[in-house]
This record gives C-alpha cells, structure tokens and sequence, in this order.
C-alpha cells in the first residue's frame, strides 16, 4: 500500500461512523490532515532508517569489491610465481566474495529503487497536504466571513432597529415642534420690540422738529419787535 492511500486508509478508520464522515467534512479534512502528517514523520523515520542500511550496504559493497579485487591480483601474482595451488586457493576466496558481492549489490539495488519511489510517494504525500492545508485555510477564512456577514444581515434587518429610528423620528418630531414654539415667541417679541423702537424714533423726530419750530417762531417774534 502506498503512502497516499495509507494515509487516506489511516483517516478513514479514526473516524466514529461514516455518517460522521460524510456529515462533517470540516472535520474529516482536519483528520485526513492529521494523518497525513503523521505518515510522514513516520515515512521520513523510516526514510532515514533505509539510508542508514543503504551507507552500510555501500560500504560492505566497496569492502567486498575491493577484496575481491584483491583476490584476482594475489591469484595473478601466484601463477607469476608458478605457485598453481595458491592462485587457485585465491580464485576460489574471490569467487566467495564475488557472490557474496552479488547477492549485496542487489539489495543495495532494490534498497534504492524502494527509496527513490518511497521519495517520490512521499513528495506526492506533501503536496496533498499543502493542497490539503491551503483548502483548509480557505475554509476557515470563508467560514468566518460568511458568519460575520451572517451577523451583519441580522442586525442589517434587526426589527429593534427599525423599531428604534421611527421612536427616533418621533422625538425628532417633538424638537421640531418646540423649536417651531420658540421661533414663534422670538418672532412675536422681535415683532413688539421693533414696534416700540420705532414709536421712540418718530417721537425724538417730532420734539427735535417741534423745537425747532420754536426756535423759528422765536426769532421772528423778536425781530417783529425790533422794527416796531
């Protein structure tokens, strides 16, 4: 089983009901999240583990190699020397280590061939979970917009509001009425005041023309008297 569908398998079985699993997404995403995270702390623990074997193996690998090489120049060297049995005897160590070489350079084969898919299902793995995550932000963003604008609808046709601005208007109404009832007051007395003031102006012009009538008739009489 891969690491993908392990993972989906894994989110699968922590969930209660598959009623649960269909009814709440929100929450099913978030485990399937979970999951996959946790597959691959456990894929990259194991990762890790398979490397280790794979240094070991490529070290006893390059040992044996280098043996077995070994072996082929001591068996050379012998039949140089005309030593027959030697170089046999070193034919026979270097077959050894040749299959026991085999035998390694194919486990260091397979351990690579698993590694490199275990990477590629592992790099398959992250970008569901950043696909995964970035889903799941948008979620949430949406989620909460969608409640405040939820909220915003609510108090946008809140009755108690509408309720509150027509008593509103009705006090306002009320101020428009006293202040109309000041206005008139204020009216009425500019109205009385001007009135006087204006009595009081054409009186003083009626003494001040009155006196001066005086003042004339004064100075005709006396000049009357003069020629007389």
């Amino acid at each position: 089983m891969g690491i993908i569908s392990r993972a989906v398998h894994v989110g699968r079985s922590h969930l209660n009901s598959a009623v649960t699993w269909a009814s709440n997404p929100e929450k099913r995403l978030r485990l399937l999240i979970q999951d996959m995270e946790e597959t691959l702390v456990k894929a990259r623990s194991s990762a890790i583990r398979s490397i280790t074997e794979k240094k070991e193996l490529e070290r006893r690998v390059a040992k044996l190699r280098a043996e077995t090489q070994d072996w082929q120049s001591k068996a050379e060297l012998a039949l140089r020397r005309n030593r027959e049995d030697l170089a046999s005897e070193a034919l026979q160590a270097k077959a050894r280590n040749a299959s026991i070489l085999a035998t390694l350079e194919d486990q260091l084969e397979r351990l690579v061939d698993s590694l490199q898919r275990q990477g590629q299902d592992m790099a398959g793995l992250q970008n569901k979970l950043q696909e995964a995550k970035a889903r799941e932000r948008a979620n949430r963003t949406l989620h909460r917009t969608a409640t405040t604008r939820l909220w915003l609808r609510r108090k946008t046709y809140d009755q108690r509001i509408d309720t509150a601005m027509a008593q509103l208007g009705e006090v306002e109404d009320m101020l428009d009425e006293l202040e109309g009832k000041v206005e008139s007051y204020d009216l009425g007395r500019t109205a009385e005041l001007s009135g006087t003031l204006n009595r009081l102006a054409i009186e003083a012009s009626a003494s001040a023309e009155l006196e001066e009538l005086r003042t004339k008739i004064g100075q005709q009489q006396a000049i009357s008297h003069e020629k007389a």
